[in-house]
């Protein structure tokens, strides 16, 4: 009897909603992505000297970006989850990373692990936070000798960044209120 109500599960429960679709809102939404990581690439372009070509810009801001414009209502969009999740989650990574440097299959699922654990934890989940962990371990060889600042920079960074244009894009907008919670 329990492996037909594990399989009745795969099924599914329920019929996908019917979403509104609003092209103003989508136009809104793209914009927002397009100028937050149009503005962070050329903060990282025009720090390299400031920074010592350390980099401000890593891929999962991109998804995170998705989140905060395209589903601001989110949970897992709100500042709390996008700061925490990335920020524990760099932590995670390269704590990850530090253990085991030499077996990134392993060192990488490890990073994963321990990044869910902390931002289940702290009830700050972001799935964009496991590819910042993940990266950590993966990333080339100028982010994994950042150590224990990736997490600061750019990871933190590319976090306060995102929320402050969340802040001020999507309150553009009658139909937005964004953060719904801190």
């Amino acid at each position: 009897m329990k492996s037909k109500s594990y399989f009745q599960k795969i099924k599914g429960q329920e019929k996908c909603p019917a979403q509104e679709f609003d092209v103003c809102e989508m136009l809104l939404a793209c914009f927002g992505c397009f100028f937050t990581i149009m503005l962070i690439s050329l903060i990282d372009k025009f720090s390299h000297d400031i920074l010592s070509n350390q980099p401000l810009f890593v891929a999962p801001v991109g998804a995170s970006s998705v989140m905060i414009f395209g589903i601001p209502t989110s949970c897992y969009a709100q500042p709390r989850n996008v700061i925490g999740g990335h920020f524990l989650s760099a932590i995670c990574g390269v704590f990850a990373y530090c253990l085991f440097p030499d077996i990134p299959i392993f060192s990488g699922a490890l990073a994963v692990f321990l990044a869910m654990g902390a931002m289940y934890g702290t009830q700050t989940i972001h799935p964009p936070g496991g590819a910042t962990a993940l990266l950590a371990v993966i990333g080339e060889k100028r982010i994994t000798d950042l150590g224990f600042s990736f997490a600061f920079i750019p990871c933190l960074t590319n976090a306060l960044i995102l929320v402050s244009c969340g802040i001020l894009i999507n309150n553009l907008s009658k139909k937005r209120s964004y953060p719904k919670f801190w």
